[in-house]
Formats: C-alpha cells, sequence, structure tokens
C-alpha cells in the first residue's frame, strides 16, 4: 500500500495514537456513512477495531459515552459499531463467589470435570457419548431371545445357541406348513393338489430372502406366482365374484335414485315453502342494520316488508353510540344521518315493531344474527326499564326471551343456499349465498323477496336467477306502501 493510501486511510478513522500503524488502515474502500461513521463490508475495516462482544472477551467494556469509529454492515444483522480498544477501560475483576458460580455451572455432575461450556442435564456430552458407547456393547453382548449377557458379541443374530435353534425350528415349521398350504387347492373344502413340493422348494431356492415364506409374517399371506386354486373352484370363484359385483352395483343404482328421489323432493318442498311464503299475507320479511358483528353491536336500522313487498316498518334507529366507521363503509349509516333524521331509540319503536310482528310468520335472512340483534336490544330495553321502576335487573333477559318466544322466526338463507346447490366439501353444508341487497334494511328485505319469488318458479339455476333479478329491478317489487 502507498504512504498515499496509508495517510488517507487513517485520516478516514481517528486514531488514539499518533505513531502510524498498519493495522489501523482500512483494508478496503468504506461503503457509505451511518450516523456520521465510515461503513465496511466483511474484511475491510481497520484491524484493531473490535465488537462490543469482542471487548468483552479481552475483558474489556465501552467507557462512558464511548462512540463508535467505524461500522461493519453484515446481511443478518445490519450495522455492527466497531470501537476503538484503547479507548476502552478494563472490567472489574469477578469476585470469587461469582468465578465458583460459573465453574460451578460448568462442572459436569457425574464425572466433576470443568468443562468449557455450561453443562446442561444431568451429564456433559462427553460422558453421554461414552454411555452410548456402553448401551450399544452391552445391546451386542445382549441375546434378544432370552436377555442373557456373555463377554463377546453376539453374531448378526444376536442370538445364543439354545434361542437360535429355536428360531430356526420356527422357520423349518413354517416352510413346512408353506409348502403344505402352496400345493393344494385354497377354495374351501378342496384338496385337488396343484403343485409339487420339489417345484416349491426350487422356487424358493431362486428367491430372494425377503420374498422368501419365513420372512413374510406369520399368515404366509404371500403366494408364488401360480394358480392357487383348481379350474372348478376358479370357475366358481369367477361366478361368485360377479355375483357380488353384480350386487354391489344394484344396489348402487339404488342407492343413487332414493338420492335423486329426495333431491327433488326436497327441492320441490323449498319451492312450495318459497311460493307459500309469496302467497300468505301473515308472511313479513325483517331485516336489520348494526354496528358490527360482535355481541354486543346495536341496531342502527330495521325494516320489515309485507309478502307482497308493501313498507310495514322502516326506520333509522339511534343506537346510543358512535357508529364506527368499518361499519359505515358497509351500510353507509352515519352519525350524521342518524342525528339529521332525529332517528328514534329501539325502545321507541319497540310498540310499532311488535304490532307489526305479532301472530306473523318472519322472514329473515341469517336470522340468527338478527335474532341475536333483537335478543340484545331487548335486553338493554328490559334493563333500563326495570331500573326505572325499581326491580332487579336479572329479570331483562327473561323478558327479552319471552318476547321473542312470541314470535315466529324463519330463516331464509339456508333453503335459498340449499336451492342454489353450491355444496362445500371442506364445511359439508351448502355455502352461505350472498343477499346482494345493497346493506340497506329496506333494500335486504326486496332481496329477500326476490330470493323467494326465484325459488318459488319452477325449475332452478344461478342464470335464471340472475335474469329474473335483472327483470325485477326495473319494477314489480319493492312497492312502498301508500
Amino acid at each position: 500500500m502507498s504512504t498515499t493510501a496509508t495517510v488517507a486511510g487513517a485520516a478516514e478513522i481517528p486514531s488514539s495514537r499518533a505513531e502510524t500503524d498498519p493495522d489501523r488502515v482500512p483494508r478496503g474502500e468504506s461503503r457509505g456513512e451511518h450516523e456520521g461513521a465510515p461503513v465496511y463490508g466483511w474484511g475491510s475495516a481497520p484491524q484493531y477495531l473490535r465488537t462490543q462482544t469482542q471487548l468483552g472477551e479481552d475483558r474489556l467494556r465501552l467507557a462512558d459515552g464511548q462512540a463508535p469509529l467505524a461500522y461493519l454492515w453484515l446481511r443478518k444483522h445490519g450495522y455492527v459499531p466497531l470501537y476503538d480498544p484503547g479507548a476502552a477501560v478494563k472490567m472489574r475483576p469477578l469476585a470469587s463467589s461469582t468465578k465458583r458460580a460459573m465453574a460451578e455451572r460448568r462442572t459436569c455432575p457425574q464425572c466433576r470435570t470443568v468443562r468449557p461450556y455450561r453443562v446442561r442435564g444431568t451429564c456433559c456430552s462427553e460422558c453421554w457419548k461414552k454411555e452410548q458407547r456402553r448401551q450399544q456393547r452391552d445391546y451386542l453382548r445382549t441375546c434378544g431371545g432370552c436377555g442373557t449377557v456373555r463377554e463377546r458379541p453376539y453374531p448378526e443374530h444376536r442370538r445364543c445357541q439354545g434361542c437360535r435353534t429355536e428360531q430356526l425350528d420356527r422357520k423349518r415349521a413354517r416352510v413346512a406348513a408353506w409348502l403344505t398350504e402352496v400345493v393344494l387347492c385354497s377354495a374351501d373344502g378342496c384338496s385337488v393338489k396343484l403343485g409339487t413340493k420339489k417345484g416349491a422348494m426350487a422356487w424358493l431356492k431362486d428367491t430372494p430372502w425377503m420374498l422368501k415364506p419365513e420372512n413374510q409374517g406369520p399368515d404366509l399371506s404371500w403366494r408364488p406366482d401360480w394358480p392357487r386354486r383348481c379350474a372348478p373352484c376358479t370357475a366358481e370363484h369367477e361366478r361368485r365374484q360377479a355375483e357380488i359385483l353384480a350386487r354391489y352395483e344394484r344396489e348402487a343404482a339404488e342407492r343413487r335414485a332414493a338420492e335423486e328421489t329426495a333431491a327433488r323432493e326436497a327441492a320441490e318442498k323449498r319451492r312450495r315453502w318459497a311460493a307459500d311464503a309469496l302467497a300468505d299475507p301473515d308472511v313479513v320479511v325483517l331485516d336489520t342494520e348494526t354496528t358490527g358483528l360482535h355481541a354486543e353491536a346495536r341496531i342502527v336500522e330495521i325494516a320489515v316488508l309485507s309478502s307482497s313487498g308493501a313498507v310495514l316498518l322502516d326506520s333509522l334507529v339511534d343506537p346510543g353510540e358512535p357508529v364506527p366507521r368499518a361499519s359505515s363503509r358497509i351500510h353507509g349509516i352515519t352519525d350524521d344521518m342518524i342525528r339529521s333524521a332525529a332517528a328514534p331509540t329501539f325502545s321507541d319503536l319497540l310498540v310499532r315493531l311488535t304490532g307489526v310482528l305479532d301472530r306473523k310468520r318472519v322472514l329473515i335472512y341469517n336470522a340468527s344474527f338478527d335474532r341475536a340483534r333483537l335478543r340484545y336490544e331487548l335486553t338493554v330495553h328490559y334493563q333500563r326499564a326495570a331500573s326505572a321502576a325499581g326491580e332487579a335487573p336479572e329479570t331483562a333477559a327473561a323478558s327479552a326471551a319471552a318476547w321473542l318466544d312470541t314470535m315466529t322466526f324463519e330463516d331464509v338463507m339456508h333453503p335459498y343456499s340449499a336451492w342454489c346447490g353450491d355444496w362445500s366439501e371442506y364445511h359439508g353444508d351448502y355455502t352461505w349465498q350472498p343477499l346482494n341487497g345493497g346493506h340497506r334494511a329496506a333494500g335486504d328485505c326486496r332481496a329477500v323477496l326476490r330470493r323467494l319469488a326465484v325459488m318459488g318458479r319452477d325449475g332452478q339455476g344461478q342464470a335464471e336467477e340472475e335474469e329474473f333479478e335483472t327483470a325485477a329491478a326495473g319494477g314489480g317489487w319493492g312497492r312502498e306502501a301508500d
């Protein structure tokens, strides 16, 4: 390296010494600056600089206010500060009790040897390896049959003389039983010979050891590639298999026919239910818009339409709390709209709502959600009424349940999803279909009436539904009462 480069490199990082030291000169160009200090890549920084961890290994610590002279850029760690060890201060020597505690953590409980690492568990790694080697030696010196231990390792079969004799006798018996079985017809009650033991033994000699009968398990399920039945038994077996196959196909066809009949009956039942609901003057459709989907969400709009599309109730509702922005982005109802309309509370609408729903069949799309919102609003109403009357508020839940029990609610979402026929293997049920009513109470009620009208017609299919909705959008459904 030239003198000019040395001087320039030394000027780049201030030195705590006056003399020129080659270790203090950067070995590469910096990649830029970070917090006013140069940044170097791996192996390019001056050798004398140390990280904070390296200072600790040299029993040094950073002085108060000591700033880094440079940074080392590492892809996994980012900017690593580098410090001048000459400006660092020495650490105080450790206390004797601390040294003893550190040595005890590095001492093996078994061999009592102080290791250069902390010993975790019952022993150090060296003792663990010794124990594994000892267990391997004991395994090789132990008979796999009777468990007898001897000084020298057993052969590969790991059996003593007596256990080895018994093992070979069992193999011979299995081979003999196999020979007796394979030469006879395998059909029940038939003793016709299909081969000879000599031919079977010749097959055994040419067969790999893993395919031999003594290595195939106690059931002797594997068979050589020769006929296992005589000609009459083979014909009888094929006849029985053909009968079983024909019976299976006949039963499968009967099951399919029964399923198709049940599906047609269910579809016709849904069609009649939808058609009757539209023709029933005692049917009303209810929908609500809320402040959210949580258990304490409040109603901000409620609408009730008759089966003919006449609006019986359509009103904003003051929830008594701010409407979240996330909910407003869905249904478009804001606090300003509620204030400008001087919307009544749910308690103010309860008498009118009860009169509209009394002795009616109330159809709701996803009835479980709207019933839960009505239950919560009724509970809040009765709690306030009980507090005003000086009664116990615990009766509010019972009063809300009694109000709901007097009503007749029917869900439209489940029969409509079954009508669409979009089966979900994951849920084991039909996929719930979106209502697409615009997320306003009255609009959703009109969308429910359109769904019922489509279901009540003959035939089914998404194309037919879209065609009918397009025609219904121009008029007919959704006429408000005068």
